[in-house]
């Protein structure tokens, strides 16, 4: 309410100083005619910064209040919570777009190597007919890969993007589909979970000898640095 009441009084006095005599008006009669003009074009010009000022901070405060509850509601799905739990040594990092320009989904860093885990699109952008997956497009639903390879090819691709890199060490890369559908089968390259059984398969892979904590921090900093500006709020 407060955002909005202060964009609409910025609107309101941009508009009372554009569209009306309100400069005029108010040096009329306080100064000589020669005087009145320098005085009111002052007045006009402080009239649309204070407009333009005042619309900014309610747009901006608003959009602030967009974001938060957003935030605030991803922060209460279920895969949230069960990443909250993972332990001090393991980190996660969101938005990570490597050099190809497309967005990896959550990138889990650990003794482990790296996990990318990624949630099942809801039933109205996917959805499974006949043993095929289709997705939701512009044109209607085309067929797509099926989200368990799509998942592991993800990490692949991650591992690809890490070991080809500057690191002087080998990096694991492993895969978790997060879904409800407790049907869709698991594969050798990606697993299937509920997001309850995020930590419990965190906490079982197997850790890699060569990743120290100081090599474990230089994976955090690469991801981190992926990611962009935007998305580091």
């Amino acid at each position: 309410m407060l955002g909005a009441g202060l964009a609409a009084a910025g609107l309101a006095l941009a508009f009372l100083t554009v569209e009306t005599p309100l400069a005029s008006r108010l040096v009329t009669g306080r100064w000589t005619e020669a005087d009145a003009l320098p005085y009111g074009a002052l007045l006009w010009i402080l009239g649309l910064v204070a407009g333009a000022g005042l619309l900014m901070a309610g747009t901006d405060r608003m959009a602030g209040i967009v974001a938060a509850v957003r935030q605030s509601r991803a922060n209460g799905s279920p895969l949230r919570q069960a990443l909250s739990m993972l332990p001090g040594d393991v980190d996660v990092v969101r938005g990570v777009v490597p050099q190809d320009g497309r967005p990896v989904p959550t990138l889990v860093v650990g003794s482990f190597g790296v996990a990318v885990i990624a949630e099942m699109e809801k039933s109205d952008r996917l959805r499974r007919v006949d043993g095929s997956w289709q997705a939701r497009t512009s044109e209607g639903w085309s067929p797509t890969e099926q989200p368990v390879d799509q998942t592991a090819r993800e990490a692949d691709r991650v591992r690809h993007w890490l070991n080809h890199g500057e690191l002087d060490f080998v990096v694991r890369a492993h895969a978790a589909l997060i879904t409800t559908d407790v049907t869709i089968p698991r594969s050798p390259l990606c697993a299937v979970l509920t997001a309850e059984q995020v930590p419990a398969w965190v906490a079982s892979l197997p850790r890699q000898r060569s990743i120290t904590d100081g090599r474990r921090h230089v994976l955090v900093a690469r991801a981190r640095a992926a990611v962009p500006l935007s998305g580091r709020r």
